[in-house]
């Protein structure tokens, strides 16, 4: 069974939330620790082959409103142990990044046309800062790629850009998205991945 795993209701409101043995949808919540308990809780009691997170996400030039990104690696933005020799946003015991599955990867882009690449940077902050790298971000992803390595279970994600950080009226951006374009982006993707 693959699972997709959505942060907000309003992320999927235009999935059918009809019930089907091969897929199933969980709504976590906002956050990393609500993300991080509603899929171990889901998967301590379901069989799950893979996982798919749907969502939308913030993100700097040159990626664009719109944009569907395939996410390649995760990693915590507001962890920071280096003082005692791990790397930025590395929990210890963990791997510095999470790493999407390539499997699922080359499914994915065999699906889903017109896409980027990203790396995913998540944080319990709406992220308005600029750094010198060109980055993807967001409030849940890497927590959800952290449950999945230690339950063992293939992850990969995919972002709808839905506002541009250091652009213009950035949260007016992404209250635009939101209510008019970010749904029916991912139902789309949704129902590219389903279909046989």
């Amino acid at each position: 069974m693959i699972l997709f795993v959505a942060a907000m209701a309003s992320e999927v409101s235009a999935i059918p939330k009809e019930k089907n043995p091969n897929h199933d949808l969980i709504i976590t919540g906002i956050g990393k620790v609500n993300a991080a308990a509603t899929l171990s809780a889901y998967l301590s009691t379901h069989h799950v082959d893979g996982i798919v997170n749907l969502g939308f996400a913030g993100a700097t030039q040159p990626y664009q409103i719109g944009d569907l990104v395939i996410i390649d690696k995760a990693s915590y933005h507001d962890f920071d142990l280096t003082m005692f020799g791990y790397e930025k946003g590395q929990v210890p015991g963990m791997p510095s990044q999470f790493h999407s599955d390539h499997q699922l990867i080359q499914f994915l882009s065999s699906r889903i046309h017109s896409t980027k690449t990203g790396h995913l940077f998540t944080g319990d902050v709406f992220m308005t800062e600029i750094k010198p790298e060109s980055f993807i971000v967001d409030m849940e992803g890497a927590a959800l790629y952290h449950v999945a390595h230690i339950f063992k279970i293939p992850i990969i994600s995919v972002k709808v850009i839905s506002d541009v950080i250091g652009s213009e009226k950035h949260l007016e951006q992404y209250q635009r998205f939101e209510e008019h374009q970010g749904a029916l982006a991912l139902l789309h993707i949704y129902q590219s991945l389903i279909e046989r």
